[in-house]
């Protein structure tokens, strides 16, 4: 890995206002819990953490794939890749550099996003709280490690965009779509069908499992605990990055 890399990657971030940017949306999201709890009638505080966590975490994902797709796509365009692989570098070493600061980049968002829900709450402190920060630091390095891959897979940043939105869409939504299979509705006579949503499913994290507003109001079930967390993100996580590398290696420039 090289550092000096990565330091380029966190250098642009800082050069684009990345940062800077999803600072800001993290203070309006929490200005506008704080205005929209206020007209709760009992449990203000809880109201305006519950709500300000689920449009924290769609900021810090959106946010982040938007930074990386657009990066990659304008490294490409702007022939920065060639040029960096020209040096005495390898492909697999200026792919893990690269990853390695979009990484560093989703924990320090996730650390915001963490540090922001306790301020709205700090009454409310908890294991709960402390295991909502962490799955959204790993959902976060899932989302950067999948926009990676889109924006080398694919030429177009919009469609790596939009890709990459569909995938976090689906990672939510997976729940439902097994909850609906299991329970024998409407796709009851569609065993084809139901066979490749359970294929699909075992390569698409479970993002619904993870950052879940109610840990920060009632505590962490006995489903859910930090291995499991740590275990989706390091399984999801290498297998994407392992796409990656296998798609750079095997490009012509």
């Amino acid at each position: 890995m090289s550092w000096s890399l990565v330091k380029y990657v966190l250098t642009a971030a800082l050069r684009d206002r990345v940062i800077t940017a999803l600072m800001i949306l993290l203070i309006l999201g929490a200005s506008l819990s704080v205005f929209v709890g206020s007209s709760a009638i009992i449990e203000k505080n809880q109201f305006s953490a519950v709500f300000a966590a689920g449009s924290f975490r769609f900021i810090g994902a959106f946010g982040l794939v938007l930074f990386v797709v657009f990066f990659m796509r304008r490294s490409f365009e702007t022939k920065d890749v060639e040029f960096l692989l020209s040096r005495p570098i390898g492909r697999v070493q200026f792919l893990l550099s690269y990853s390695f600061a979009f990484y560093v980049l989703a924990i320090f968002m996730g650390l915001a996003q963490g540090l922001a829900v306790y301020i709205l709450g700090p009454h409310l402190f908890g294991e709960g709280h402390i295991l909502w920060t962490v799955s959204v630091i790993i959902e976060n390095m899932i989302m950067a490690s999948m926009a990676l891959f889109f924006s080398m897979f694919l030429t177009s940043a919009a469609t790596a965009a939009m890709a990459s939105f569909g995938f976090y869409v689906l990672a939510r939504m997976m729940g439902q779509i097994l909850g609906i299979i299991y329970a024998d509705y409407s796709v009851s006579n569609m065993p084809i069908l139901e066979m490749a949503v359970q294929m699909v499913s075992v390569i698409t994290p479970r993002l619904d499992l993870m950052g879940q507003t109610s840990w920060l109001i009632y505590g962490v079930g006995e489903q859910i605990n930090l291995a499991f967390v740590f275990a989706q993100g390091l399984v999801f996580t290498m297998l994407v990055s392992l796409a990656s590398m296998l798609d750079l290696v095997r490009r012509q420039f």
